[in-house]
């Protein structure tokens, strides 16, 4: 086995193994990769694995440059899943790649965002410094109507809360033309509660990289035909992630994401979906975990492992950081000697 770097000539090979692979998610697409590339202006290192010229591992990398050196993510962006895809030989030779990419010079940081899918079969990190999330996800299988599936696999609360939805008369239908609302409501909900929205960009370029339909949807909830609700979900392999939601606070007692999650969640057993990822949350994140528990979310706790090579990062401020290196993780905030209030 011997790694080389995704160039042209491998990415039809990546792309391959990355979508026959069962715990792949949308992170480790090519199309999330040129995503990313586009949004946030960095380097890519991705890399497979070959044995006898097939694909049999595969590690997505990205690389920004800033004023500590270079850093690197597997992967960056809202904390985007990545690490290594493969058996346990493949692993081994992605793992010595990857230190290999650590020890380069120039390399302040690095971070490999572990797959809640495989959290406790990735190859352990010896010497990082660690963060926790709890990913949770819901698996979409089990006999009966699609619609039926899904009530099934929620709780009873969650159950009545489309159950008020529906008395409501909220309706839910798909379509691009609704990504402007998500942009205003996702903005306004991150503002409430003192969160970071995505950039405009994000919204703008979604239509540019991928295919409604096939790679994604956009659900909107409308009440009277006012939109009160959207959510973004992608698609790769055999998980659905579950990635921008928002909703008009006004409309919130009228459960319209409950009617989208619904809808969304029986769309993608019909497409023959297994996995609905819900993503990751803050370990004292409860009440958001509450939430996705009860829409059948099983918890999976993964970890954020990163090695530190340039000590002065240790000193820096969180938003010098985060101002340094634009979507990419740099070191976990409560690691440095100088904290902010404001974070």
């Amino acid at each position: 086995m011997h790694v080389v770097e995704v160039t042209p000539a491998y990415e039809r090979g990546y792309q391959r193994f990355a979508e026959s692979c069962p715990t792949a998610l949308f992170y480790h697409s090519l199309g999330f990769r040129d995503f990313v590339l586009r949004l946030l202006g960095c380097e890519q290192r991705y890399a497979v694995v070959l044995s006898g010229g097939e694909v049999v591992g595969a590690m997505p990398l990205m690389a920004a440059s800033g004023p500590y050196g270079t850093v690197l993510n597997s992967l960056p962006y809202f904390g985007s899943n990545g690490g290594m895809l493969g058996g346990v030989e493949a692993r081994a030779v992605l793992a010595d790649w990857y230190a290999a990419q650590l020890s380069e010079p120039g390399v302040a940081a690095g971070t490999v965002i572990a797959n809640p899918l495989e959290a406790e079969s990735t190859l352990a990190l010896a010497g990082h410094l660690e963060d926790s999330r709890v990913g949770l996800i819901t698996h979409l299988d089990g006999p009966g109507p699609p619609e039926e599936l899904v009530l099934r696999s929620i709780d009873g609360s969650a159950r009545r809360n489309v159950q008020k939805a529906i008395r409501s008369g909220v309706t839910v239908d798909v379509g691009d033309d609704g990504m402007e609302v998500l942009e205003r409501l996702h903005t306004a909900n991150m503002v409430a509660i003192g969160g970071r929205s995505k950039d405009p960009q994000f919204f703008e370029l979604v239509a540019d990289h991928f295919r409604a339909g096939e790679d994604y949807n956009l659900y909107v909830a409308r009440v009277e035909g006012q939109a009160v609700a959207a959510l973004l979900v992608f698609y790769f392999g055999q998980t659905v992630e579950y990635y921008v939601p928002a909703t008009d606070v006004g409309f919130r007692p009228l459960q319209p994401m409950a009617a989208i999650l619904h809808r969304a969640m029986a769309d993608a057993v019909t497409r023959g979906f297994r996995n609905w990822n819900w993503g990751g949350s803050w370990t004292d994140h409860e009440s958001l975990i509450r939430f996705k528990t009860k829409w059948g979310g099983r918890s999976h706790v993964y970890r954020y492992s990163t090695q530190v090579n340039a000590p002065e990062l240790l000193s820096a401020t969180p938003e010098d950081l985060l101002a340094s290196y634009p979507g990419f993780y740099v070191v976990p905030f409560s690691a440095l000697t100088v904290t902010s209030a404001n974070l």
